[in-house]
């Protein structure tokens, strides 16, 4: 483990370098119930994650020393409970614009918050609250970004920046603060207004305006994504009606 500050950030001023871990997310969290002053921030940057967690329970699975796997601590005091997707579609538009920097192709956004290029997921993000009454106390960010690895399982639907790009030798850590520097300023622009993030986001949206298939409550059917509402629940016109949607109970189908 090691303890590194970045002069000029809020986000990554103060970030722990661990070898390995099973999820950074849980061990920022312990660290938060251990009760001890972490301000915010802190960022949890890992070599070697083994058991990252991914959206729907799953797992996010990592080639050790490869990818950016990272988690770090925000306290959005002014987002309430009902607001809290806000801040995911915030982290979502920061990694997504950093990643078309970086690529110089289109980026996409697989609601509720999978980064995608080309069709292919390059990112994923995961957010756990802690709230105090109806606002947010605490938010542990996690995000897990393919860098250097070019071996999937699934190379069919997973992608990474090195075979975007055809280089492999791309610096983490540099890289880690590129993103934690482009969420800082999106996080900033949050605490202006949350509906023009919400716009945002929306003009990411993959598939939006088209007719595709989806799983909706264990039935495949067509539709038509029109956007996110602030509850974060997905908009689809389906079957001739408008119907919103959370997470457990609508899937893309992508082939």
């Amino acid at each position: 483990m090691q303890n590194n500050n970045i002069s000029g950030l809020i986000i990554g001023q103060n970030t722990i370098y661990l070898d390995k871990v099973a999820s950074t997310n849980d061990y920022l969290r312990e660290l938060l119930s251990n009760f001890k002053p972490l301000a915010e921030g802190t960022a949890i940057l890992a070599e070697d994650q083994f058991q990252g967690k991914g959206q729907r329970g799953g797992t996010w699975f990592s080639e050790p020393g490869k990818n950016l796997t990272a988690s770090i601590l925000l306290k959005p005091h002014f987002l309430s409970i009902a607001q809290q997707f806000a801040l995911s579609a915030t982290v979502a538009i920061a990694a997504a614009k950093w990643l078309k920097d970086k690529t110089e192709q289109p980026v996409f956004v697989k609601w509720p918050n999978d980064i995608y290029i080309a069709n292919k997921k390059i990112a994923g993000i995961l957010i756990e609250n802690k709230v105090k009454g109806v606002q947010i106390d605490a938010s542990i960010v996690g995000i897990g970004v393919n860098i250097n690895q070019i071996n999937f399982d699934t190379a069919e639907t997973i992608t990474s920046l090195a075979t975007l790009t055809n280089r492999e030798d791309y610096n983490v850590k540099e890289l880690a603060n590129e993103l934690f520097l482009s969420i800082q300023q999106e996080y900033q622009t949050l605490k202006q207004g949350l509906q023009r993030q919400l716009e945002r986001y929306n003009q990411l949206l993959l598939w939006k305006g088209e007719e595709k298939p989806f799983l909706i409550d264990g039935i495949q059917k067509n539709g038509i994504i029109q956007g996110v509402s602030i509850d974060g629940k997905l908009q689809v016109l389906t079957e001739g009606k408008l119907q919103k949607f959370d997470i457990k109970e609508i899937k893309h189908l992508i082939s």
